[in-house]
């Protein structure tokens, strides 16, 4: 009886902790494997509190030191909460990825389940079964103790995969030595500039890009690996970094001959430490280019300029601006519509008027930027603006369009304080719509992420309506709404609810124009 009930119990706790090891995976992946990154995702959305089938769990697993039949009840209970793990779980917004790593981590904590169980089958007759059962009524604790130990033993495996690949990719860049290699990093738009870059070169070069956002090491190891070829003549390298070293790291693989910086800002300061952590694992990107290189740098930012002063008085400096007019490259007439913007840009010896479908001007400033390099790889002004025409708005980075029904700017991606108030202002200028704000808030911004939030609400207090989704990171925007004496609001709990609002709102506001500041993470939406 006893036997048969122990079978039972494992296969019903096998399912409780796969789905567990599944689901905080998923947020270990989204926090980019880093722990300390993963630990406040956990924190925010209380995914380890300690619920009441934990504790009817945890009762019968210590009644069972008393009277070993009390496994029946145990095993009963961890059915029926099986059975709400499995049909309760919701629908992730962000895939999760079997990646090689997921892969090895899941072998390792296989084998270790096996060998656990095997443990405690063999030692029944010692009472090891009450103590296995105190630690399997605790089983989210028991999930994320496994993704820790797999990850720690598959470092070894994965870096014996990882040094062959960058070998291979060190050797392809050797071997294309004519190609040019532009690398770009900046605490954020620097995926928007990527694709701006890469747009415009295409009219002239061959140009390769790292995809999506490959802007890891192995990322940017896959995109040589797979994509470069003999003849490409340009490689637009995205690199990313959430701690000093990484961007270091990317240029001793893919070691730019123009280095671009479009920002520097509060954004994983959790992982970095402070602002000038920051600054200084962002110049990376300069201080490890190739010698001779050119740096085109974003002057409106003070951290830039900061670090300038800091790392680049020896190094070849283009700078850019929107607002400042003290740059070699500079903004003048701009107006933009729902069809677009058109803007004059100031060269040195020159001047470009251009039009693009992209709205805000933290695009105008990735264009100018974009231009910049096209001007030192030789492009004409003709074919600058017919590269620029081509430019298609980047998905979910302030792109207009219908969401089921809803006019939206699509802003969704990885929000961060100078790109919310921007996204802001650019909703303000249709002055012939009924702004709407949808946002979840900015994660990522350590102790200043209250502080930010709170800004962000302030400048929220301008539009008609705010929805506000997730109720635990939401707060510091709802205390800048009300800073302002803002009213106007509504906190939902997921997107779902958030579209249902929107969809009542426009029967009374036809003209209703939303925007989507953020997608924060599974992990964070509760």
């Amino acid at each position: 009886m006893v036997l048969k009930i122990c079978v039972l119990l494992y296969v019903v706790s096998l399912v409780l902790i796969v789905v567990n090891i599944n689901k905080f995976m998923h947020i270990f992946q989204q926090s980019f494997y880093e722990i300390d990154e993963f630990l406040p995702a956990i924190r925010t959305t209380k995914s380890l509190y300690i619920n009441g089938y934990n504790l009817v769990l945890l009762a019968c697993a210590v009644a069972c030191f008393y009277n070993i039949y009390m496994i029946v009840p145990f095993t009963l209970v961890s059915v029926f909460t099986a059975y709400k793990t499995v049909s309760n779980r919701a629908v992730a917004k962000k895939k999760f990825v079997y990646t090689n790593r997921v892969k090895i981590t899941y072998a390792i904590i296989a084998i270790i389940m096996i060998l656990i169980a095997y443990g405690v089958w063999t030692l029944r007759e010692q009472g090891i079964i009450p103590i296995a059962l105190c630690i399997l009524s605790l089983y989210r604790f028991v999930a994320i103790d496994l993704i820790f130990i797999g990850n720690f033993l598959a470092k070894p495996i994965l870096k014996i995969f990882n040094s062959r690949y960058i070998k291979q990719a060190k050797k392809i860049m050797e071997e294309n030595k004519k190609m040019v290699t532009i690398g770009i990093t900046g605490s954020y738009g620097k995926t928007s500039t990527k694709n701006i870059v890469t747009a415009l070169l295409e009219e002239k070069f061959i140009t390769v890009m790292t995809p999506k956002s490959f802007n890891t090491t192995l990322g940017v190891v896959r995109t040589i690996r797979e994509q470069i070829k003999p003849y490409t003549e340009v490689f637009v390298c995205e690199m990313g970094a959430a701690r000093l070293g990484e961007i270091k790291e990317i240029c001793g693989i893919a070691k730019p001959d123009i280095s671009v910086i479009t920002s520097i800002g509060p954004q994983h300061l959790t992982s970095f430490k402070s602002m000038d952590n920051i600054v200084k694992g962002k110049f990376e990107i300069v201080t490890n280019a190739k010698v001779n290189s050119t740096a085109i740098l974003n002057i409106d930012n003070e951290y830039i300029n900061q670090g300038i002063e800091r790392f680049g008085k020896d190094k070849d400096i283009i700078s850019f601006a929107v607002e400042g007019k003290d740059a070699k490259y500079t903004v003048e007439n701009i107006n933009m519509s729902d069809k677009g913007s058109v803007f004059d840009v100031v060269a040195p010896d020159t001047k470009i008027t251009v039009e693009t479908k992209l709205l805000g001007k933290h695009n105008i400033a990735n264009i100018v930027c974009a231009i910049a390099i096209a001007r030192e790889l030789g492009m004409t002004n003709e074919e600058i603006r017919r590269g620029i025409r081509k430019i298609k708005p980047v998905e979910h980075r302030l792109e207009l369009k219908n969401m089921g029904g809803i006019l939206a700017l699509d802003d969704a991606f990885n929000s961060n304080p100078a790109g919310s108030k921007a996204a802001i202002e650019t909703l303000l200028m249709f002055k012939d719509k009924y702004k709407v704000l949808v946002t979840p808030g900015m994660i990522e911004l350590g102790d200043k992420t209250d502080e930010l939030n709170e800004k962000f609400g302030e400048y929220a207090a301008d539009l008609d309506y705010v929805i506000l989704v997730g109720k635990v990171t939401t707060k510091a925007i709802e205390k800048g709404l009300k800073n302002k004496g803002y009213e106007n609001y509504i906190v939902v709990n997921d997107l779902y609810e958030a579209f249902a609002k929107l969809q009542e709102i426009q029967i009374s506001h036809e003209n209703l124009l939303a925007l989507f500041e953020n997608d924060l993470p599974d992990s964070y939406i509760k």
